[in-house]
């Protein structure tokens, strides 16, 4: 269930972005994770899902990943995300709360760049 709603997202950052239809090359993408591609959890869910939507557009000719993973440091983390815009990425995703800050610090500075994080819901907020 929850890779299913990545997988959505993606997709959805990706069209809404008008980055799915409007490159000539392949799609780049970023992904900036606290834990490891293989942890059974948070970060391997964003991971498989990004190779999901890779395959559903087409292959790495479409859609190139890069990911670090193993980004417990904030600084370091930032320093991670500035230098994927600085490549030219199409969209960095920072994949954790902790990492939100950063972002409302990096994005104004690439206005060109689709920039994606995670905000949790506060406590108030969630139904069961």
């Amino acid at each position: 269930m929850r890779r299913n709603l990545l997988l959505i997202l993606v997709l959805s950052l990706l069209a809404f972005g008008g980055l799915a239809n409007a490159q000539d090359g392949p799609i780049r993408v970023a992904v900036v994770m606290p834990s490891s591609t293989t942890d059974l959890a948070w970060s391997q869910t964003i991971y498989e899902a990004l190779l999901e939507v890779q395959g559903i557009l087409g292959g790495e000719e479409a859609m190139v990943i890069a990911h670090t993973e193993g980004m417990f440091d904030v600084a370091a983390a930032a320093e991670t995300l500035r230098g994927y815009a600085d490549d030219g990425y199409d969209l960095i995703i920072a994949h954790g709360t902790q990492y939100g800050t950063s972002l409302f610090d990096i994005a104004p500075d690439y206005p060109d760049t689709s920039f994606a994080g995670v905000q949790l819901p506060t406590p108030a907020r969630i139904k069961v």
